[in-house]
């Protein structure tokens, strides 16, 4: 649920001071909102910046000030998906709370000082979680240029900028956090003049990466493998998802409206319980507002709902939770969803943490840990096809033909002596024991009919000759050759 409080946050910009050596473990940090815990950030969509720095002064790299501030809104467009910087070629100075991004060289921040050696600050208004307006203000008592790679005298401006859209964005710098992170969000200025891994996996958290989730459709869940007593944690986003025709809202708003809310960015999960037992299921960890719902079911027109939940705290903590008993070898759904404020920018969306916290209380479920193997085959020839199962409890089976099952086909292994054509086709196997029922995987039988072994080539016959000579053939060149020889030896 939304709270509606307007508040004004600062953040100071990158300093001159130089890094030391740092890691690269992932470490970026978020502008919070206080009440909450929730990062500060900007709705779905484009957020409209400004730019009024200046375009007569040729730099080192080609760019103007307006311009290298504009590349620098580039990087960030090409790594998030959710939102977009729109830039703007402006003049005029920047006005503080008047619903305007903008960028600016000035000497003061709105009347206040600079820092000492502070390059530039980012300001920004926020209405609850979401961020509502945002200024770059760079000290114009600095000397500016363009350039990449090490620093020099004068301060790189394209840096500098892709730094101050951080904090716009809603990034907070890492290494104040008692992080040490290689990031261009880091407090001070370094060789680093573009984003890294740590840079862009904050913003994706806030924005998500560009595309569509895998698992936006229910049809495309994605699957949550726990098959004993234990936890499983599951990350993903709802930035860009959909909500589905036919879907259901998925929790009624925290606090006294106790109404539906509508969502709009839902994205799906599925598991199997392996047995009877108790699951707790939260979204503790996610970077928004988020809806929760489970239900069993094959398909949208036949969801069960089994339960639901907004807030954890209605307005404060605004993860969600649920508590339910399942039964072994049940298929349950899971929905995460971004709270819709009806303000017109649709549902809230983020990166998601999804925790699930399974207690057995039964016999498991059979688990599968061999599945059939498809095979190719001759007709005539014979085959087989097996499973291997696990069972705290006595096993059953019964295979099937294309989902039928096969009378008398009752054993870990299905035999098929002297193939035919008419028993190609997909295989499967149920087992079962007293909790429940699991079938594996469809195992395809494909059958060839071999090509007819060819005729014998004849090997003689009248006209033309070959083949063997005949008995008296082979008599008359004997007579022949004893004449000669006795010729030869008469004296």
């Amino acid at each position: 649920m939304k709270t509606s409080s307007n508040h004004l946050f600062r953040r100071a910009g990158v300093s001159l001071l130089a890094l030391a050596a740092v890691a690269s473990a992932l470490a970026f940090t978020f502008v919070l909102n206080d009440k909450t815990g929730l990062p500060s950030k900007w709705p779905a969509g484009s957020i409209p910046v400004k730019i009024m720095l200046g375009s007569t002064t040729t730099l080192s790299d080609g760019s103007t000030y307006n311009s290298s501030a504009a590349a620098a809104a580039l990087a960030w467009n090409v790594a998030i998906g959710s939102a977009q910087i729109q830039t703007t070629v402006a003049t005029g100075s920047a006005g503080d709370n008047n619903d305007l991004n903008e960028m600016v060289f000035a000497d003061k921040v709105y009347g206040k000082d600079f820092e000492a050696n502070v390059l530039a600050v980012t300001t920004g208004w926020s209405r609850g979680n979401e961020r509502t307006e945002g200024d770059v203000i760079f000290n114009s008592a600095k000397v500016w240029d363009s350039y990449r790679g090490a620093t020099r005298s004068a301060v790189d401006l394209q840096r500098v900028a892709i730094h101050e859209l951080g904090h716009l964005l809603g990034l907070d710098h890492p290494d104040e956090k008692g992080q040490s992170v290689s990031a261009i969000m880091n407090s001070h200025i370094s060789s680093i003049d573009a984003l890294t891994q740590d840079d862009v996996s904050g913003a994706q958290s806030l924005y998500g990466p560009p595309g569509i989730p895998a698992n936006d459709a229910f049809a495309n869940a994605e699957v949550i493998t726990l098959s004993a007593t234990g936890t499983v944690t599951k990350n993903g986003v709802n930035t860009n998802a959909t909500k589905e025709t036919g879907e259901p809202s998925h929790a009624i708003n925290g606090g006294p409206s106790q109404t539906a809310n509508s969502g709009g960015r839902s994205v799906w999960w599925r598991w199997t319980a392996p047995s009877a037992g108790n699951v707790t299921l939260d979204t503790r960890g996610s970077y928004f507002d988020t809806l929760l719902a489970v239900y069993t079911g094959t398909a949208l027109a036949n969801l069960v709902s089994v339960a639901s939940s907004d807030d954890i705290d209605p307005g404060v903590v605004q993860a969600s939770t649920v508590t339910f008993t399942v039964t072994g070898g049940t298929t349950y759904r899971f929905a995460v969803d971004g709270f819709n404020n009806a303000d017109g920018k649709g549902a809230d969306s983020a990166g998601i943490t999804l925790n699930l916290a399974f207690t057995s209380t039964g016999i498991a479920v059979p688990v599968i840990t061999t599945q059939p193997v498809s095979v190719t085959v001759n007709t005539g020839v014979s085959t087989s096809f097996s499973v291997v199962a696990t069972s705290t409890a006595t096993l059953t089976y019964q295979w099937l033909f294309n989902g039928t099952a096969i009378t008398g086909a009752t054993n870990a292994t299905y035999n098929l002596s002297s193939v035919t054509t008419a028993q190609g086709g997909t295989y499967s196997v149920t087992v079962t024991n007293s909790a429940g029922s699991v079938t594996s995987d469809g195992a395809t039988l494909t059958v060839n009919t071999p090509a007819p072994t060819p005729a014998p080539v004849s090997s003689g016959g009248g006209g033309g000759g070959g083949g063997a000579p005949s008995l008296w053939f082979c008599a008359v060149l004997a007579a022949l050759g004893l004449a000669r020889f006795l010729r030869r030896n008469s004296p």
